[in-house]
């Protein structure tokens, strides 16, 4: 995960949580493999290439969608907006944070009503971990 300061930056960020370009990128790639697999499969007559053109092209697609929808914006002070990666966009409270659990490549908030991905390569702003961290810090004090 990656930290940065809003007011630090060159251009304004997307949102207060999203994925690097990277990812956009690397979707891009495997789009463009997932051609290269078609073009193969017509050239040689082996049908069976037409599986690296499924699995290829919905990873790509798959990696652009998360990169371009999967956010989160601050409304105000105890409001927040999350954006799937298929563009669902729930509003949720700071205050119904119940805890972080921390996968091995991934975490999850966990809401009164819901919950949250947050992928470890996502740069968020140092505003939003500071509301994560108060929300779960209130929680664990008796």
């Amino acid at each position: 995960m990656k930290i940065f300061k809003p007011q630090e930056c060159k251009t304004t960020p997307r949102a207060d949580m999203f994925l690097p370009d990277f990812l956009k990128y690397f979707g891009f790639f495997l789009d463009a493999a997932a051609v290269a697999f078609l073009v193969a499969t017509f050239i040689t007559q082996i049908w069976g290439l037409i599986i690296g053109v499924l699995i290829c092209g919905g990873l790509g697609i798959a990696a652009w969608l998360c990169w371009k929808n999967q956010t989160i914006r601050i409304v105000d002070d105890d409001t927040f907006e999350y954006t799937t990666f298929l563009g669902k966009t729930t509003v949720y409270r700071f205050s119904d944070i119940k805890e972080l659990r921390v996968n091995q490549d991934s975490m999850t908030l966990i809401l009164a009503n819901g919950k949250v991905h947050i992928e470890s390569m996502v740069h968020m702003s140092e505003t939003l971990a500071d509301k994560i961290d108060q929300a779960i810090n209130k929680n664990d004090t008796p």
